[in-house]
């Protein structure tokens, strides 16, 4: 409690600096005596930062940030506030399967908060001096891996810095997709999705291409996913691949000529993309679960508060009248540059969404399997890399299948 005689909910996340300011405001006025004290934390720190807090039983943390694949985790382990007294709420106030996001064995877990796709931005100045056709928004004009890895080879020889780069480098989030267009399968297989599968012809002709981009300096190597958006927002890179979190700071960038077509797929396999996104978990110890709850609730469920949230991070907000006004607000904003945006985020969200594996055992294989990626793209050799993340694997998900 604050000297005020506030009372202090604690927020754990990974995000931006400003994010969920506005939204913050917004609830402490709505509800007098309650105060939000941000925790932000690097993305990569934040699952170790849940487990050894809410792990430990910590009281202080009130509210965290939960990705739904880690769901199925963190209510196994007693993390998560059971919160399936507002199914209903939730399945009228949210778009698509946002619901199921944040469920497991039958039951509610966290408020979904927002979604997600990944698009192909381009920087148009470059292409144009490359003498390369910017890419249509229309699904019907997406491209293939092979066609943009040819017109990033034709822009790099004509000055850019960069040909193509990816936003979240060596995570699992961005380069599934491919491995589903590819048809190499989501790397867990079994009941459960607690055996791996990586270790296969699939993946590794996916990986040698991903490492190929990247030791010939097509893409860059030493740069990590937060350095990657300046990369293109600073125009040194011809492609980007990037989710709708972006928008804002592009739109924002002075001088930057760019954007957005489909994500591509390979030539012979199907259009795949990311989805879902951040939700709001309520942690099982809160020292104030009333009004962790009454936030989290807020953050999702109160349109209001769900379109704050979008300010800063430009990610679409589940909400269904948040993500009708988010529409409408981002391409005013951003004007041309989004021209076709809300059709193609729409078809993507409704078509090619392909969703992350949904298990206990995803923390310990997205742990190893974005540390291989890693490992791969500078220079590992492939199939020995794969071979021991499928033993590696095999030995950490055992202990799940034992308790099955």
């Amino acid at each position: 409690m604050a000297e005020d005689g506030s009372r202090i909910i604690r927020f754990l996340h990974s995000q931006p600096a400003g994010t969920f300011t506005q939204a913050i405001e917004l609830f402490e006025q709505r509800h007098p005596g309650v105060r939000v004290e941000e925790q932000p934390v690097p993305f990569n720190d934040l699952n170790a930062q849940v487990q050894a807090r809410v792990g430990s039983q910590d009281p202080s943390i009130d509210v965290f940030a939960a990705d739904p694949p880690r769901v199925p985790s963190q209510a196994s382990r007693g993390f998560l506030l059971d919160v399936s007294d507002d199914r209903q709420a939730i399945a009228q106030a949210v778009v698509g399967p946002a619901l199921d996001s944040v469920s497991w064995e039958g039951k509610v877990w966290a408020y979904p908060l927002w979604t997600s796709s990944s698009f192909l931005y381009y920087n148009r100045d470059l292409l144009a001096k490359a003498g390369v056709k910017a890419p249509g928004s229309a699904v019907a004009d997406r491209l293939t891996w092979e066609q943009v890895g040819e017109q990033a080879q034709a822009a790099q020889r004509a000055g850019a810095r960069y040909g193509l780069g990816f936003d979240q480098v060596d995570r699992y989030f961005q380069l599934q997709p491919m491995l589903a267009s590819a048809g190499a399968g989501d790397g867990l297989t079994g009941p459960g999705g607690l055996t791996p599968a990586v270790d296969n012809p699939g993946w590794k002709r996916v990986m040698d291409w991903y490492q190929g981009l990247h030791t010939s300096r097509l893409a860059p190597l030493g740069i990590g996913p937060e350095q990657m958006p300046d990369v293109f927002a600073s125009g040194q890179l011809a492609f980007f691949v990037g989710g709708p979190g972006r928008i804002g700071k592009f739109s924002g960038t002075k001088g930057l000529n760019f954007g957005v077509a489909p994500h591509p797929y390979f030539a012979g396999g199907k259009p795949a993309t990311p989805t879902d996104s951040w939700g709001v978990g309520v942690s099982a110890y809160s020292s104030h679960p009333q009004e962790a709850r009454a936030f989290a609730r807020f953050l999702s469920l109160d349109s209001a508060g769900a379109l704050a949230t979008t300010g800063k991070q430009t990610l679409p907000p589940v909400n269904k009248v948040a993500f009708d006004r988010y529409i409408e607000k981002t391409v005013s904003d951003a004007g041309e540059s989004v021209a076709g945006y809300e059709a193609l985020l729409t078809h993507e969200m409704d078509t090619t969404a392909h969703h992350r594996p949904r298990t206990v055992g995803y923390v310990d294989f997205e742990t190893t399997i974005n540390k291989t990626f890693s490992d791969i793209r500078n220079g590992a050799n492939v199939s020995e890399s794969l071979r021991d993340a499928q033993e590696q694997l095999d030995q950490q998900l055992q202990r799940y299948r034992d308790l099955g």
